[in-house]
């Protein structure tokens, strides 16, 4: 509870207007000074998993830890509308203003405050999702409003601190495969008539001959969504002639082109959750998506002279349910660009095959260490770092599933992105959000700051051997292992955020230490090592 009544005191300070977006001040002289992010890249394997890791161009360590933020999501919406939820511009959300949440869409609008209020919880890192038909609403025809709104989100997050890893997102492959009003669907299938959370292709892109309807009203499971997949991974020509695949790689290249030159912008994640065609799951990733994916990747290369930014890829949904994949070769055989990171999703227990079909003797199959064993048994096998892309539960089980989900990034010192900031619960089934407005009242969950408002080293000087974080106690270690850092060198020390909540003194080994303010009463450690072996240590 004291997690609760620091966030909302600083959430009220917020709202009106008494911090800045970035209240951080100078380890050396105490004065405000904005955080300053570093272009990102894949480094070689180390930590306790033996990955490779994302460094910094300091060749630190980061730990990318954060939440999914949905408000550019081009969602249906209950009402039935083909409109884009939000506005789609910037100039709505200019000098802080706010559109109204709607409630038939099930996540919020996001705007400048969503920045100040996500410093508070020590993110570094947010996955923003952004829609494909947003991007290119018609062949060949590039949405720059829509870029620029996604710029000013990029803009205000970098203020504080904060990397976006901008996730070309879908959902049942677009909002615009529904079934036609008066048609019928035989069983087990069942009509559909719009849901709320079906985004993505562009209505141009989403032509298909086998009907609109869903098995079991699972939306995903839709001979039409299969079909439009296929039609992806076979290139077929959009109705313009050019290949489907040609137009996906020119709107990441758009993307790039506007945001190659912006440290800020930790990278791209290439496709959210995609689905098979007509190959068999367990062989889409090496015949099908990766390909596809390498495909895009050389040609942002080849259109973005100088491009270096991460790259993050997704296997098909199918890992969600099973809860592991079987990738066996490394990255290298389908593209050469190593500045690539491995971004599945991990649902242990809530997508999982135990979970939705409620069958408790499957249990077994899904232990708790299981999805993270199974998922850096792949990076190893890619040769990539591990970045889990979404994870996340009911807020009833955050005692249980997300205590775990946290336990166990700690245990191989990755980083994450729960899913997801703000919307309503009475319209999302799994009850997933951090804070939920059907009340309206906007205030997180307890729970969710107890796990998710977390110490953890958002920079490593060397390299991260140990990390523990107890949400109980607010007990924190590590351990780590570096060249000599002098004193004063912040852009090169390890930085530790520590939540409000922890308030015990920082005690360090090996090193000394600077600890400075952070937003909402939280702090920040910095830690210069004096080479070898060092710790760092906060009793509970």
């Amino acid at each position: 509870m004291r997690a609760l009544a620091f966030c909302a005191a600083f959430l009220a300070a917020a709202a009106a207007g008494q911090l800045p977006a970035a209240a951080r001040s100078s380890p050396a002289t105490g004065a405000a000074v904005a955080p300053q992010l570093r272009f990102l890249h894949v480094g070689a394997p180390a930590g306790p998993a033996n990955l490779p890791q994302i460094l910094d161009s300091a060749g630190r360590e980061v730990l990318l830890r954060g939440v999914n933020l949905t408000g550019l999501r081009d969602d249906y919406v209950a009402n039935g509308s083909l409109q884009p939820p939000y506005p789609e511009t910037p100039g709505p959300y200019a000098g802080g203003t706010c559109p109204a949440w709607d409630l038939g869409v099930y996540f919020a609008p996001t705007c400048q405050a969503d920045a100040t209020q996500l410093a508070g919880f020590g993110y570094d890192a947010v996955r923003l999702t952004v829609s494909w038909s947003q991007l290119e609403p018609q062949p060949g025809q590039i949405n720059q409003a829509y870029i620029a709104r996604i710029a000013q989100v990029v803009d205000w997050l970098k203020a504080s601190g904060i990397y976006t890893v901008i996730d070309m997102h879908q959902d049942a492959w677009s909002k615009y495969l529904y079934t036609p009003a008066g048609s019928t669907c035989p069983p087990p299938f069942q009509p559909i008539g719009g849901f709320h959370e079906a985004d993505g292709a562009p209505a141009w892109a989403s032509s298909h001959v086998a009907p609109v309807c869903a098995a079991g009203g699972v939306r995903d499971i839709d001979p039409a969504v299969q079909e439009d997949f296929q039609h992806l991974y076979s290139d077929l020509p959009g109705p313009d002639g050019v290949g489907l695949q040609e137009h996906y790689a020119s709107v990441l290249a758009a993307l790039a082109a506007r945001f190659a030159e912006d440290p800020a912008v930790a990278g791209y994640e290439l496709l959210n959750e995609p689905e098979p065609g007509y190959v068999p799951p367990g062989a889409m990733d090496p015949t099908e998506l990766f390909p596809f994916y390498a495909k895009v990747i050389a040609a942002v290369r080849a259109r973005v002279p100088g491009f270096r930014q991460l790259f993050f890829i997704e296997p098909d949904i199918t890992r969600d349910i099973l809860d592991r994949s079987v990738l066996v070769g490394p990255w290298s055989i389908y593209s050469p660009y190593r500045n690539v990171v491995y971004a599945p999703h991990i649902y242990t227990d809530v997508f999982t095959l135990n979970a939705e079909l409620g069958l408790a003797e499957l249990n077994a199959l899904y232990p708790p260490n299981g999805g993270y064993d199974g998922a850096a048994q792949d990076a190893r096998a890619l040769e990539l770092p591990l970045w889990v892309g979404e994870f996340g539960n009911g807020v009833g089980q955050d005692n249980t599933l997300l205590r775990n989900q946290y336990s166990n990034q700690d245990r191989l010192a990755v980083g994450g992105a729960l899913w997801y900031w703000k919307g309503f619960a009475s319209l999302d089934g799994h009850w997933s959000v951090l804070y939920d407005d059907a009340t309206h009242v906007d205030a997180p969950y307890p729970s969710r700051v107890k796990f998710t408002d977390r110490a953890y080293p958002i920079y490593t000087a060397g390299r991260l051997e140990s990390l523990a974080y107890d949400p109980d106690t607010g007990h924190f270690t590590l351990q780590a292992r570096s060249r000599r850092v002098s004193p004063g060198m912040a852009g090169r020390a390890t930085v530790v955020y520590l939540p409000a909540v922890v308030r015990a003194p920082v005690e360090v080994s090996g090193a000394s230490v600077s600890v400075i303010s952070a937003p909402g009463g939280a702090r920040e450690a910095f830690v210069y090592p004096r080479g070898g072996t060092y710790s760092v240590f906060v009793a509970g």
